[in-house]
């Protein structure tokens, strides 16, 4: 090997080793000394850089103790978290299939009319009794005086017959009286027949005085038996005069009915709210000719409840009277207080269009589930409450630790 090529690869090496690189004129100053011969050695040689290079001192290892401990702090605070979960979720049951549920009072016309007059708009809140349409009356304040004028008639007949009735009742006590009058009259045309048969056996008085007294005792046996019998008749136009009146009073009793009647389609001519809530679906205007039974809106009560569907598997620690938390995705942020009112008597698929049959064909398991009331707590806000409508979702939450 020459030195050339020794110093070529020396050359090549340095930049390799660190060292820097010699100048054009310290090369030229380098190839212009005598060259020295060049000597073989046992042991390769080795190329120094042209200036040293201090060599870096390793520095000693050293652990991550802060990574450690705000790792270890991670570690604690997920286990903690999970810890937490964990207990929190062996303590409630919760499910979103859930919903709020409340009455929503159809409203509808009880007669047909005009409508005259609409008293109220679209999600109006509205009080129960309070007037929300009003029918024209004209029609019906006519026929409401026509049995106004039946009624009058009918306790007309009732009164008269009630007077037939007294009429009755006295001729009854006249024929009693005259009665007692022929009786008297009777006994002494009795009497007078006996003396006058006495005596005319002695012949103390002539036959013609004998034949008057007992012209005087027939005709007075007569007379009593008329007067009976004018008594039995006044006694029968008494019944008469009773039945009469028991017709006459069904009459007037019948023209009050009608006269109540009347009454109320006048009055049905109001449509009222039946409950507080506020109004929907109002399909109903102006001069529109509504018919019995046709709707016209509907109320939704202020009160509502949740309906929440659980699993059969989640039924065995639920009871009635157990504390709820109800979360309504319509209000975030706020958490319903509640409790568990009643279960439903059959699962959901009981009550369905077409129950299942497990009994036919292939059977696969299906987890069903149970219809639970939830009342919310009555001291809400009422702010808070005007928020809840039905249908909305909710989720909820039941402590059963």
């Amino acid at each position: 090997m020459t030195i050339d090529e020794s110093m070529s690869v020396a050359e090549k090496l340095a930049p390799l080793n660190g060292a820097r690189m010699p100048r054009p004129d310290q090369a030229h100053a380098a190839a212009a000394k005598p060259r020295q011969p060049f000597r073989m050695q046992s042991e390769p040689a080795t190329f120094a850089p042209p200036s040293p290079v201090a060599e870096a001192k390793p520095r000693p290892h050293q652990r991550p103790w802060g990574k450690i401990l705000a790792g270890a702090a991670i570690l604690a605070a997920v286990v903690a978290g999970v810890g937490n979960y964990a207990y929190r979720a062996a303590g409630f049951e919760t499910t979103d299939d859930a919903f709020l549920a409340g009455d929503v009072h159809p409203i509808s016309a009880r007669i047909n009319g005009t409508v005259a007059r609409v008293l109220v708009d679209d999600n109006a809140q509205v009080r129960v009794g309070q007037p929300l349409v009003e029918i024209d009356p004209a029609d019906l304040n006519l026929a409401m005086e026509g049995r106004e004028a039946d009624r009058a008639q009918a306790r007309a007949n009732a009164d008269q017959v009630t007077a037939q009735i007294s009429r009755a009742r006295a001729d009854i006590e006249a024929a009693t009286a005259r009665i007692a009058q022929n009786a008297a009259q009777l006994n002494r045309a009795q009497l007078d027949f006996h003396r006058m048969e006495m005596l005319v056996k002695e012949d103390a008085v002539s036959r013609q005085e004998f034949d008057a007294s007992r012209a005087a005792l027939d005709a007075a046996q007569a007379a009593q038996q008329s007067l009976v019998a004018g008594r039995v008749a006044a006694e029968a136009g008494l019944a008469a005069a009773q039945a009469q009146r028991a017709v006459a009073l069904a009459q007037v009793q019948r023209a009050e009915a009608a006269r109540g009647a009347a009454r109320l389609q006048v009055a049905y001519t109001v449509i009222r709210a039946p409950s507080s809530g506020r109004v929907a679906k109002k399909s109903v205007e102006v001069g529109q000719r509504l018919q019995p039974g046709q709707p016209v809106m509907a109320v939704v009560d202020d009160q509502v409840w949740v309906v929440a569907n659980f699993k059969e598997n989640q039924l065995a620690h639920l009871r009635a009277g157990e504390k709820v938390q109800v979360s309504v995705d319509a209000v975030a942020g706020q958490v319903f207080p509640g409790v568990v009112e009643s279960f439903s008597p059959g699962t959901g698929a009981q009550f369905s269009l077409l129950p299942p049959d497990n009994s036919t064909g292939n059977f696969t398991k299906i987890v069903q589930r149970v219809p639970v009331k939830i009342l919310l707590a009555d001291d809400l806000p009422a702010a808070a409450m005007a928020r809840l409508s039905p249908g909305l979702s909710t989720t909820v939450k039941v402590s059963v630790r």
